[in-house]
Protein backbone atom coordinates (compact mmCIF):
# COMPACT_ATOMS: atom_id res chain seq x y z
CA UNK A 1 0.00 0.00 0.00
CA UNK A 2 2.29 2.46 0.59
CA UNK A 3 4.47 2.00 -2.62
CA UNK A 4 1.08 3.42 -4.30
CA UNK A 5 1.96 7.26 -4.33
CA UNK A 6 5.34 8.74 -3.68
CA UNK A 7 6.31 11.75 -2.70
CA UNK A 8 3.66 13.86 -3.10
CA UNK A 9 0.53 12.02 -3.24
CA UNK A 10 0.46 9.34 -0.35
CA UNK A 11 -1.63 6.52 -0.11
CA UNK A 12 -3.50 7.23 3.30
CA UNK A 13 -4.51 11.03 2.06
CA UNK A 14 -7.91 11.90 1.93
CA UNK A 15 -9.72 15.62 2.72
CA UNK A 16 -12.10 16.94 4.55
CA UNK A 17 -14.91 18.20 2.41
CA UNK A 18 -18.27 20.36 3.08
CA UNK A 19 -21.18 19.56 4.98
CA UNK A 20 -22.85 22.25 2.84
CA UNK A 21 -22.62 23.90 -0.07
CA UNK A 22 -24.22 27.26 -0.99
CA UNK A 23 -23.57 29.72 -3.79
CA UNK A 24 -19.97 28.04 -4.55
CA UNK A 25 -18.40 28.56 -0.82
CA UNK A 26 -17.54 25.62 0.89
CA UNK A 27 -18.11 25.29 5.12
CA UNK A 28 -15.81 23.53 6.04
CA UNK A 29 -16.54 19.48 7.46
CA UNK A 30 -16.42 18.77 10.83
CA UNK A 31 -16.67 15.41 10.68
CA UNK A 32 -16.98 13.61 7.88
CA UNK A 33 -15.65 13.94 3.85
CA UNK A 34 -18.40 14.22 1.03
CA UNK A 35 -17.73 13.31 -1.97
CA UNK A 36 -20.14 12.65 -4.94
CA UNK A 37 -19.27 9.43 -7.30
CA UNK A 38 -21.27 9.24 -9.87
CA UNK A 39 -21.33 6.59 -13.35
CA UNK A 40 -23.48 4.61 -15.10
CA UNK A 41 -25.38 1.89 -13.09
CA UNK A 42 -27.85 1.40 -15.41
CA UNK A 43 -27.91 2.37 -19.33
CA UNK A 44 -26.18 1.63 -21.78
CA UNK A 45 -22.73 2.51 -19.87
CA UNK A 46 -23.37 -0.07 -16.89
CA UNK A 47 -21.39 -2.55 -18.22
CA UNK A 48 -18.59 -0.38 -17.97
CA UNK A 49 -19.91 1.85 -15.15
CA UNK A 50 -20.38 -0.99 -12.64
CA UNK A 51 -16.67 -1.76 -12.39
CA UNK A 52 -15.61 1.85 -12.73
CA UNK A 53 -17.86 2.27 -9.30
CA UNK A 54 -16.43 -0.12 -7.76
CA UNK A 55 -12.80 0.65 -7.95
CA UNK A 56 -14.47 3.78 -6.65
CA UNK A 57 -15.30 2.42 -3.29
CA UNK A 58 -12.29 0.80 -2.82
CA UNK A 59 -10.28 4.00 -2.88
CA UNK A 60 -12.74 5.60 -0.20
CA UNK A 61 -12.71 1.85 1.84
CA UNK A 62 -9.01 1.88 1.81
CA UNK A 63 -8.59 5.72 3.14
CA UNK A 64 -11.46 5.18 5.82
CA UNK A 65 -9.59 1.94 6.69
CA UNK A 66 -6.56 4.24 7.76
CA UNK A 67 -8.79 6.03 9.67
CA UNK A 68 -9.36 8.65 7.15
CA UNK A 69 -7.55 11.82 6.33
CA UNK A 70 -5.01 13.16 8.04
CA UNK A 71 -6.28 16.58 7.62
CA UNK A 72 -4.92 19.66 9.55
CA UNK A 73 -4.05 16.91 12.48
CA UNK A 74 -7.66 15.54 12.55
CA UNK A 75 -8.17 12.32 11.16
CA UNK A 76 -12.05 12.89 9.34
CA UNK A 77 -13.18 9.94 7.01
CA UNK A 78 -15.19 10.04 3.67
CA UNK A 79 -18.50 10.15 3.26
CA UNK A 80 -19.20 9.30 -0.22
CA UNK A 81 -22.47 9.72 -2.11
CA UNK A 82 -22.74 7.52 -5.21
CA UNK A 83 -25.41 8.08 -7.71
CA UNK A 84 -26.22 6.61 -10.66
CA UNK A 85 -25.66 8.85 -14.26
CA UNK A 86 -28.16 6.18 -16.06
CA UNK A 87 -26.12 7.29 -18.95
CA UNK A 88 -28.02 10.15 -19.23
CA UNK A 89 -26.82 13.21 -19.57
CA UNK A 90 -30.12 15.14 -17.71
CA UNK A 91 -29.70 12.64 -15.34
CA UNK A 92 -26.27 12.84 -14.14
CA UNK A 93 -26.97 16.71 -14.18
CA UNK A 94 -30.02 17.07 -12.07
CA UNK A 95 -27.98 14.60 -9.74
CA UNK A 96 -25.35 16.42 -9.68
CA UNK A 97 -26.63 19.85 -8.86
CA UNK A 98 -28.79 17.77 -6.33
CA UNK A 99 -25.63 16.65 -4.33
CA UNK A 100 -23.94 19.67 -4.36
CA UNK A 101 -27.39 21.83 -2.93
CA UNK A 102 -28.26 18.82 -0.75
CA UNK A 103 -25.21 16.96 0.59
CA UNK A 104 -22.81 19.71 0.08
CA UNK A 105 -20.39 18.40 -1.81
CA UNK A 106 -17.42 19.98 -3.96
CA UNK A 107 -15.62 17.38 -5.68
CA UNK A 108 -16.96 15.14 -8.16
CA UNK A 109 -15.35 12.03 -9.61
CA UNK A 110 -17.53 10.34 -12.41
CA UNK A 111 -18.27 9.70 -15.96
CA UNK A 112 -18.80 6.62 -17.91
CA UNK A 113 -19.69 7.95 -21.57
CA UNK A 114 -18.42 11.03 -23.45
CA UNK A 115 -21.97 13.03 -23.70
CA UNK A 116 -22.52 12.53 -19.73
CA UNK A 117 -19.06 13.65 -18.93
CA UNK A 118 -19.44 16.76 -21.31
CA UNK A 119 -22.91 17.58 -19.62
CA UNK A 120 -21.02 17.35 -16.23
CA UNK A 121 -18.04 19.60 -17.55
CA UNK A 122 -20.67 22.33 -18.51
CA UNK A 123 -22.53 22.08 -14.97
CA UNK A 124 -19.33 22.90 -13.19
CA UNK A 125 -18.41 25.88 -14.88
CA UNK A 126 -22.34 27.10 -13.48
CA UNK A 127 -21.79 25.61 -10.02
CA UNK A 128 -17.78 25.30 -9.41
CA UNK A 129 -16.47 22.22 -7.99
CA UNK A 130 -13.31 19.91 -9.34
CA UNK A 131 -15.07 17.43 -11.50
CA UNK A 132 -12.51 14.70 -12.30
CA UNK A 133 -13.96 12.77 -15.41
CA UNK A 134 -12.06 8.85 -15.74
CA UNK A 135 -13.58 8.02 -18.98
CA UNK A 136 -12.57 9.16 -22.32
CA UNK A 137 -13.99 12.65 -23.70
CA UNK A 138 -13.46 14.76 -26.89
CA UNK A 139 -10.58 16.56 -26.94
CA UNK A 140 -12.44 20.14 -27.45
CA UNK A 141 -13.74 19.68 -23.21
CA UNK A 142 -10.12 20.74 -22.30
CA UNK A 143 -9.90 23.57 -24.19
CA UNK A 144 -9.57 26.57 -22.47
CA UNK A 145 -13.18 27.74 -23.56
CA UNK A 146 -15.28 24.97 -22.47
CA UNK A 147 -13.19 23.72 -19.37
CA UNK A 148 -14.76 23.86 -16.13
CA UNK A 149 -12.59 26.03 -13.71
CA UNK A 150 -11.30 22.82 -12.03
CA UNK A 151 -12.18 20.14 -14.32
CA UNK A 152 -9.37 16.88 -14.67
CA UNK A 153 -8.92 14.37 -16.60
CA UNK A 154 -7.66 10.55 -15.89
CA UNK A 155 -8.18 9.25 -19.27
CA UNK A 156 -6.53 10.99 -22.56
CA UNK A 157 -9.27 12.15 -24.91
CA UNK A 158 -10.61 10.17 -28.12
CA UNK A 159 -7.96 11.95 -30.48
CA UNK A 160 -5.08 10.76 -28.36
CA UNK A 161 -6.58 7.44 -28.64
CA UNK A 162 -6.56 7.31 -32.63
CA UNK A 163 -2.92 9.66 -32.31
CA UNK A 164 -1.37 7.23 -30.05
CA UNK A 165 -2.49 4.04 -32.29
CA UNK A 166 -0.74 5.54 -35.34
CA UNK A 167 1.99 7.02 -33.90
CA UNK A 168 3.31 3.72 -32.75
CA UNK A 169 2.32 1.69 -35.43
CA UNK A 170 4.13 4.62 -37.98
CA UNK A 171 7.41 5.50 -35.29
CA UNK A 172 7.50 1.91 -33.86
CA UNK A 173 5.94 -1.11 -36.33
CA UNK A 174 7.18 0.86 -39.26
CA UNK A 175 4.28 0.58 -40.91
CA UNK A 176 3.44 2.20 -44.70
CA UNK A 177 0.16 1.20 -45.77
CA UNK A 178 -2.53 1.99 -43.48
CA UNK A 179 -6.25 1.10 -42.95
CA UNK A 180 -8.32 2.47 -40.55
CA UNK A 181 -11.58 0.65 -39.51
CA UNK A 182 -13.35 3.09 -36.63
CA UNK A 183 -17.03 3.04 -35.55
CA UNK A 184 -19.05 6.16 -37.35
CA UNK A 185 -20.28 7.92 -33.83
CA UNK A 186 -18.57 10.83 -32.16
CA UNK A 187 -15.89 8.37 -30.61
CA UNK A 188 -14.84 7.22 -33.68
CA UNK A 189 -14.61 10.69 -35.42
CA UNK A 190 -12.60 11.91 -32.64
CA UNK A 191 -10.01 9.13 -32.72
CA UNK A 192 -9.85 9.42 -36.83
CA UNK A 193 -8.60 12.94 -36.07
CA UNK A 194 -5.85 11.72 -33.91
CA UNK A 195 -5.07 9.61 -36.45
CA UNK A 196 -4.84 11.99 -39.28
CA UNK A 197 -3.08 14.46 -37.39
CA UNK A 198 -0.15 11.87 -37.45
CA UNK A 199 -0.65 10.02 -40.28
CA UNK A 200 -0.79 13.28 -42.95
CA UNK A 201 2.59 14.04 -41.31
CA UNK A 202 4.33 10.50 -41.56
CA UNK A 203 6.91 10.07 -44.32
CA UNK A 204 6.00 7.64 -47.19
CA UNK A 205 2.80 6.98 -45.15
CA UNK A 206 -0.77 6.38 -47.21
CA UNK A 207 -3.89 5.58 -45.43
CA UNK A 208 -7.31 4.53 -46.32
CA UNK A 209 -10.49 5.18 -43.48
CA UNK A 210 -13.47 3.36 -43.53
CA UNK A 211 -16.27 3.83 -40.76
CA UNK A 212 -18.40 1.12 -39.37
CA UNK A 213 -22.11 1.66 -38.60
CA UNK A 214 -22.83 0.81 -35.08
CA UNK A 215 -24.70 -1.85 -34.19
CA UNK A 216 -23.88 -3.72 -37.51
CA UNK A 217 -23.79 -7.43 -37.13
CA UNK A 218 -21.69 -8.59 -40.37
CA UNK A 219 -18.98 -6.49 -40.65
CA UNK A 220 -17.60 -8.43 -43.61
CA UNK A 221 -18.11 -5.70 -46.17
CA UNK A 222 -16.39 -3.78 -43.92
CA UNK A 223 -13.29 -5.84 -43.92
CA UNK A 224 -13.42 -6.53 -47.47
CA UNK A 225 -13.04 -3.10 -48.55
CA UNK A 226 -9.94 -2.90 -45.87
CA UNK A 227 -8.41 -5.97 -47.55
CA UNK A 228 -9.03 -4.48 -51.20
CA UNK A 229 -6.31 -2.05 -50.46
CA UNK A 230 -3.80 -4.16 -49.36
CA UNK A 231 -2.72 -3.05 -46.17
CA UNK A 232 0.65 -3.45 -44.38
CA UNK A 233 -1.96 -3.22 -41.16
CA UNK A 234 -5.53 -2.38 -40.43
CA UNK A 235 -6.56 -0.67 -37.45
CA UNK A 236 -9.58 -1.23 -35.72
CA UNK A 237 -11.78 0.56 -33.29
CA UNK A 238 -15.01 -0.46 -32.23
CA UNK A 239 -16.49 -0.60 -28.67
CA UNK A 240 -18.93 -3.21 -26.89
CA UNK A 241 -20.72 -6.07 -29.48
CA UNK A 242 -19.21 -4.37 -32.45
CA UNK A 243 -15.94 -5.08 -31.38
CA UNK A 244 -16.64 -8.50 -30.50
CA UNK A 245 -17.92 -9.20 -34.01
CA UNK A 246 -15.36 -7.17 -35.95
CA UNK A 247 -12.45 -9.74 -34.38
CA UNK A 248 -14.41 -12.57 -34.53
CA UNK A 249 -14.94 -11.83 -38.34
CA UNK A 250 -11.72 -10.84 -39.25
CA UNK A 251 -10.49 -14.02 -37.59
CA UNK A 252 -13.16 -15.97 -39.38
CA UNK A 253 -11.85 -15.04 -42.93
CA UNK A 254 -8.49 -15.22 -41.92
CA UNK A 255 -7.51 -11.45 -42.22
CA UNK A 256 -4.82 -11.90 -39.20
CA UNK A 257 -2.89 -14.56 -41.78
CA UNK A 258 -2.80 -11.56 -44.82
CA UNK A 259 -2.20 -8.40 -42.93
CA UNK A 260 -1.16 -7.28 -39.45
CA UNK A 261 -4.46 -6.09 -37.12
CA UNK A 262 -3.92 -3.21 -34.61
CA UNK A 263 -6.89 -2.69 -31.93
CA UNK A 264 -6.80 0.84 -30.72
CA UNK A 265 -8.29 0.67 -26.96
CA UNK A 266 -9.27 -2.37 -25.45
CA UNK A 267 -10.93 -2.89 -22.14
CA UNK A 268 -11.68 -6.13 -20.54
CA UNK A 269 -15.48 -5.61 -20.38
CA UNK A 270 -15.45 -6.32 -24.28
CA UNK A 271 -12.06 -8.08 -24.58
CA UNK A 272 -13.35 -10.94 -22.56
CA UNK A 273 -16.09 -11.57 -25.20
CA UNK A 274 -13.84 -11.87 -27.65
CA UNK A 275 -12.84 -15.76 -28.84
CA UNK A 276 -9.13 -16.39 -27.92
CA UNK A 277 -8.38 -17.16 -31.44
CA UNK A 278 -9.54 -14.17 -32.69
CA UNK A 279 -7.38 -11.98 -30.53
CA UNK A 280 -4.18 -14.32 -30.73
CA UNK A 281 -1.46 -11.72 -32.10
CA UNK A 282 -3.52 -8.80 -32.86
CA UNK A 283 -1.85 -5.81 -30.94
CA UNK A 284 -3.66 -3.76 -28.75
CA UNK A 285 -3.02 -0.66 -26.96
CA UNK A 286 -4.53 -0.09 -23.79
CA UNK A 287 -4.71 2.97 -20.92
CA UNK A 288 -3.69 0.35 -18.37
CA UNK A 289 -4.00 -3.78 -17.82
CA UNK A 290 -4.55 -5.64 -14.89
CA UNK A 291 -1.39 -8.25 -15.28
CA UNK A 292 2.17 -5.90 -15.67
CA UNK A 293 4.23 -9.08 -15.44
CA UNK A 294 7.05 -8.93 -17.52
CA UNK A 295 6.78 -5.41 -18.44
CA UNK A 296 10.95 -3.69 -18.34
CA UNK A 297 9.39 -1.06 -15.54
CA UNK A 298 10.00 -3.13 -12.57
CA UNK A 299 8.26 -0.07 -10.26
CA UNK A 300 4.65 -0.10 -12.77
CA UNK A 301 4.84 -3.92 -12.14
CA UNK A 302 4.71 -3.90 -8.42
CA UNK A 303 2.52 -1.11 -8.14
CA UNK A 304 0.02 -2.46 -10.79
CA UNK A 305 0.11 -5.48 -9.71
CA UNK A 306 -0.38 -4.68 -6.30
CA UNK A 307 -3.85 -2.93 -6.63
CA UNK A 308 -4.57 -5.81 -9.02
CA UNK A 309 -4.13 -7.70 -5.75
CA UNK A 310 -6.46 -5.55 -3.72
CA UNK A 311 -9.06 -5.05 -6.12
CA UNK A 312 -9.51 -9.09 -6.79
CA UNK A 313 -9.20 -9.57 -2.99
CA UNK A 314 -12.49 -7.40 -2.77
CA UNK A 315 -14.05 -8.24 -5.78
CA UNK A 316 -12.67 -11.49 -7.01
CA UNK A 317 -11.50 -10.67 -10.64
CA UNK A 318 -9.13 -8.11 -11.31
CA UNK A 319 -9.84 -4.33 -12.38
CA UNK A 320 -11.00 -3.14 -15.88
CA UNK A 321 -8.65 -0.13 -17.29
CA UNK A 322 -11.39 2.39 -16.90
CA UNK A 323 -11.91 0.87 -12.93
CA UNK A 324 -8.17 1.68 -13.08
CA UNK A 325 -8.87 5.67 -13.49
CA UNK A 326 -11.92 5.77 -11.31
CA UNK A 327 -9.66 4.48 -8.53
CA UNK A 328 -6.67 6.97 -9.39
CA UNK A 329 -9.42 9.79 -9.50
CA UNK A 330 -10.45 9.58 -6.65
CA UNK A 331 -6.64 9.93 -4.73
CA UNK A 332 -6.24 12.35 -6.81
CA UNK A 333 -9.34 14.91 -5.71
CA UNK A 334 -8.17 13.84 -1.83
CA UNK A 335 -4.91 14.54 -2.74
CA UNK A 336 -5.45 17.82 -4.09
CA UNK A 337 -7.82 18.87 -0.89
CA UNK A 338 -5.17 17.65 1.85
CA UNK A 339 -1.92 19.52 -0.02
CA UNK A 340 -4.50 22.86 0.34
CA UNK A 341 -5.59 21.79 3.77
CA UNK A 342 -9.01 23.07 2.35
CA UNK A 343 -12.41 22.28 0.95
CA UNK A 344 -12.31 25.02 -1.34
CA UNK A 345 -12.31 23.38 -5.14
CA UNK A 346 -10.01 26.59 -6.00
CA UNK A 347 -7.90 26.21 -3.53
CA UNK A 348 -7.47 22.44 -3.85
CA UNK A 349 -7.22 22.26 -7.89
CA UNK A 350 -4.58 24.88 -7.62
CA UNK A 351 -2.74 22.81 -5.21
CA UNK A 352 -2.75 20.05 -7.39
CA UNK A 353 -1.08 22.01 -9.92
CA UNK A 354 1.50 23.41 -7.94
CA UNK A 355 2.51 19.60 -6.98
CA UNK A 356 1.80 18.48 -10.54
CA UNK A 357 4.13 14.65 -10.28
CA UNK A 358 2.46 11.87 -9.18
CA UNK A 359 2.88 7.89 -9.11
CA UNK A 360 -0.04 5.59 -9.68
CA UNK A 361 -1.26 1.72 -10.83
CA UNK A 362 -0.31 3.40 -14.20
CA UNK A 363 3.44 4.34 -13.42
CA UNK A 364 4.66 8.48 -13.07
CA UNK A 365 2.38 10.65 -14.19
CA UNK A 366 2.35 15.17 -13.88
CA UNK A 367 -0.37 17.10 -14.08
CA UNK A 368 -0.63 20.25 -17.21
CA UNK A 369 -2.59 23.35 -17.25
CA UNK A 370 -5.35 21.78 -19.15
CA UNK A 371 -6.52 19.46 -16.79
CA UNK A 372 -5.23 16.34 -18.35
CA UNK A 373 -1.95 14.69 -17.41
CA UNK A 374 0.82 13.25 -19.55
CA UNK A 375 1.57 9.52 -18.22
CA UNK A 376 5.46 8.43 -18.66
CA UNK A 377 3.78 5.58 -20.13
CA UNK A 378 1.13 7.21 -22.30
CA UNK A 379 -0.12 4.31 -23.20
CA UNK A 380 0.37 0.32 -23.12
CA UNK A 381 1.10 -1.74 -26.01
CA UNK A 382 0.05 -5.44 -25.69
CA UNK A 383 -0.09 -8.66 -27.74
CA UNK A 384 -3.25 -10.68 -27.74
CA UNK A 385 -2.85 -14.02 -26.68
CA UNK A 386 -4.41 -17.05 -27.66
CA UNK A 387 -6.06 -20.07 -25.97
CA UNK A 388 -2.85 -22.16 -25.44
CA UNK A 389 -0.72 -19.08 -23.93
CA UNK A 390 -3.23 -18.18 -21.11
CA UNK A 391 -3.30 -19.15 -17.65
CA UNK A 392 -6.68 -17.66 -16.90
CA UNK A 393 -8.90 -18.14 -20.03
CA UNK A 394 -11.05 -15.55 -19.34
CA UNK A 395 -8.28 -12.77 -18.07
CA UNK A 396 -5.37 -13.43 -19.51
CA UNK A 397 -6.50 -11.66 -23.44
CA UNK A 398 -2.99 -10.14 -23.74
CA UNK A 399 0.38 -9.46 -22.42
CA UNK A 400 1.73 -5.47 -22.14
CA UNK A 401 5.03 -5.71 -24.17
CA UNK A 402 5.77 -2.26 -24.42
CA UNK A 403 4.19 1.16 -24.41
CA UNK A 404 4.19 4.48 -26.31
CA UNK A 405 6.36 7.02 -24.73
CA UNK A 406 6.50 9.29 -27.56
CA UNK A 407 5.35 13.10 -28.43
CA UNK A 408 2.67 12.39 -31.10
CA UNK A 409 -0.04 11.38 -28.26
CA UNK A 410 -1.23 14.55 -26.46
CA UNK A 411 -1.45 18.08 -27.84
CA UNK A 412 0.57 20.45 -25.78
CA UNK A 413 -1.72 22.72 -23.70
CA UNK A 414 -1.01 25.93 -26.06
CA UNK A 415 -2.80 23.86 -29.11
CA UNK A 416 -6.06 24.15 -26.57
CA UNK A 417 -5.82 27.70 -26.28
CA UNK A 418 -3.92 27.80 -22.43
Amino acid sequence: MKNFFKSTLVLSMAVALVVGFSMGSPVAAEDTIKMGIIYAMTGKGSALGVKQMDSAKLAVKEINAKGGANFGGKKVKIDAIFQDTETKPDAAVRKMKSMIKDKGITALVGGTFAHVSLAMNAQSRRTPIIFTATNGVPEKMFTKKLKGPYTMSMIPPAESIGSGASAYVTEVMKMKNIVLLLPDYAYGHGALRGHEAVLKKAPGVTYKAIMTPVGTADMTPYLIRAMEANPDIVIMGQWGNDAINILKQAYEMGMGKKTKIFFQWIVNVFATGIPAEALDGVMCQMFWFHNMTGFPDPEVVKVANAFTARYRAEYGEPPDPYGCSAYMGVYNVVRGMELAKSTDPKKAYNAIMANPDWMGPKGPAKWMIDGNPRYKHASFIAQGLGPKERKDPKWDYVKVIDSYRGKNFQKPPEALGW
